[in-house]
């Protein structure tokens, strides 16, 4: 049976957009729990299979986090905060400002903030102005179609170590893609280490599930 990929509503650095294809025919062939430690843009839980497996969604950024829970609980809102929202450096670099200070706004507001950033920066890395043009309207589809897709998805916004630790079990499968080894300084607000490398290591070594 064929299956029906969607995409992510969500630019990110290291999105496994190109190489999904061949990541998911070697996850397990069985598998209760399906655990995303480092979700990003959440490509691969965009494109596998929903089944029946439960499903969680981590990463250690809450402004990611926080994007995740409100397209899945708040999309229409969300939609209607970015439906003219400025393709502009001025208003670019406000709500850069915004985001750094972690201004009290509100998680939706948050959210729309965050995706603006994103959809508005080079590269979607969140710091400085792309001035290429997008429509903002273009992704109103993506949210929908991943707020449906997200509906039975945990969401969660811990360390890699103590959500392992949790989650672990004989039919759990943890789907682990860690900033790159000596590019962690291209993630926003990730400080991702030599030694967390060798943690999320030494956790790996130690559990009953696969990964």
């Amino acid at each position: 049976m064929e299956v029906i990929k969607i995409n992510s509503f969500l630019s990110w650095i290291g999105g496994k957009k190109s190489s999904r294809d061949i990541i998911i025919p070697r996850f397990p062939i069985y598998y209760e729990k399906y655990i995303e430690v480092f979700g990003g843009g959440g490509w691969i839980l965009f494109a596998k299979p929903p089944c029946n497996d439960h499903e969680i969604f981590n990463d250690a950024n809450s402004n990611i986090s926080n994007l995740f829970y409100c397209v899945r609980e708040h999309s229409e809102e969300l939609i209607e905060k970015l439906r003219y929202v400025l393709n502009c450096r001025e208003d670019f670099d406000r709500i850069k400002h915004i985001i750094s200070e972690k201004a009290e706004i509100g998680d939706v507001q948050r959210a729309a903030n965050f995706y603006q950033l994103i959809r508005y920066s080079y590269a979607s890395g969140c710091d400085s102005f792309g001035g290429k043009p997008h429509s903002m309207w273009g992704n109103f589809p993506l949210i929908e179609q991943a707020s449906r897709r997200l509906q039975k998805v945990v969401i969660e916004n811990k360390d890699f170590e103590k959500l392992i630790s949790a989650q672990d079990s004989e039919v759990s499968f943890f789907y682990c893609d860690p900033p790159y080894f000596s590019t962690e300084s291209y993630y926003e607000n990730v400080g991702f280490t030599t030694a967390d490398h060798e943690r999320l290591r030494d956790t790996l070594k130690n559990i009953s599930g696969k990964f």
